[in-house]
């Protein structure tokens, strides 16, 4: 496998920082980097000299991803995971809900874990906490908890990697362009839990004819028929949304998590070979989820987390043939509140705490009042 530059001196500036005596080390990457294929190629080498590496996977499509970039790297490993065997490799990618149970049976000098900001629940702690001269390697897009909170009680050092802005300027990622409904919504009757938007509120709030019909309609007009997937609140109100893209004409399917992992596969690769056009789902396509054909990301779930919000429109930045732009249609107000996806961020591992309750700060967006594309301040719409 050929590294590219910007993936060479990732693992340079992780070896530099463990040689300095770091334990456990955060990499930051955007969506689209190929973290899966540095860790696959860090995995690799500590293979060859005799190390044995744990992948830790919270879902079926990043065990998908983190072994098959194991087979392009020509890595030999065993699956720790319902329905495998394990066969002693050096290397091994687990489901954390099934090593959690089988702490007794291995040992590991690395732990590499892939949405390395989940290291922060019980589980990975749990594993943490069974080998813990190990070395330790999370990699993410978000080096922060959904709720602003750091990281820094897991990790010693930040290592970051190029920002979204570099790599669509060296042409790795797809440019963003971001479409928002004249009217802006009102969410100041919507209470905060757990530093977001109360989920039963926000539902009733978003799982209306009015936005779903907006959504439909900028569809329609701005991106019809291409691979879309869209961010909805609740299973329910993915089902909905899925309906009304339905009876407006278009190929549509909702997904979740209480679906068979076979279905969701099949439904997921609908996109790919033009059977789904619009694919509608609550949390299950937010991380782990490579599809480089989706040309359009439809947010009908606001959100106080800006990680979230990364997660959601980085869906859409892949690069593929014949894509020349990522097009988001925000009808959460979630650009508003959390920026352009391509806005310089400055991340620490401290996080990005704010008091309960209170506000997002605002950021500056404006938005054009001929065509609602919503850009970084200018004289003029960049896209009019």
């Amino acid at each position: 496998m050929n590294l590219r530059p910007y993936q060479q001196q990732a693992i340079q500036d992780l070896r530099r920082v463990y040689e300095q005596g770091a334990r456990s080390v955060c990499l930051y990457g955007p969506t689209g980097m190929g973290k899966t294929v540095i860790f696959a190629e860090i995995a690799k080498r500590a293979a060859a000299n005799g190390r044995r590496t744990v992948i830790l996977v919270h879902r079926d499509s990043l065990l998908q991803q983190a072994t098959t970039k194991l087979m392009e790297c020509g890595v030999p490993y065993s699956i720790i995971a319902p329905g495998h065997s394990y066969y002693g490799d050096c290397v091994s990618v687990a489901s954390v809900q099934t090593l959690v149970r089988r702490l007794d049976r291995h040992e590991f000098d690395l732990i590499i874990c892939d949405e390395g900001h989940h290291l922060v629940a019980d589980g990975y702690k749990r594993i943490l906490a069974r080998w813990p001269l190990a070395h330790v390697l999370g990699v993410t897009a978000t080096p922060v908890r959904t709720d602003g909170r750091g990281l820094d009680e897991i990790f010693e050092t930040l290592v970051l990697g190029p920002s979204i802005r570099e790599l669509t300027a060296q042409g790795f990622l797809t440019p963003a362009v971001v479409y928002a409904p004249a009217r802006r919504l009102d969410l100041s009757g919507i209470r905060t839990r757990a530093g977001d938007y109360d989920r039963h509120q926000l539902a009733d709030a978003m799982d209306t004819p009015t936005i779903t019909g907006d959504a439909v309609d900028h569809y329609r007009r701005l991106c019809p028929g291409v691979p879309a997937v869209v961010f909805c609140v609740s299973i329910q109100h993915a089902e909905d949304v899925a309906a009304d893209f339905a009876a407006a004409g278009f190929r549509s399917a909702a997904i979740s998590g209480k679906m068979p992992v076979q279905h969701i596969r099949d439904t997921v690769a609908g996109l790919t070979d033009g059977r789904v056009q619009v694919l509608t789902s609550c949390d299950l396509i937010s991380e782990g989820f490579d599809c480089p054909v989706v040309e359009a990301a439809i947010l009908l779930r606001p959100t106080q987390s800006e990680a979230l919000y990364i997660q959601q429109v980085g869906r859409a930045l892949r690069p593929s043939p014949g894509k020349s732009r990522a097009v988001i249609l925000d009808h959460s107000g979630n650009c508003f509140r959390h920026g352009m996806p391509d806005e310089e961020r400055e991340w620490s591992l401290a996080g990005r705490q704010r008091r309960r309750g209170a506000p997002v700060a605002a950021v500056p967006v404006r938005q054009c009042p001929k065509c609602f594309a919503c850009h970084k301040p200018a004289p003029m719409c960049p896209q009019c």
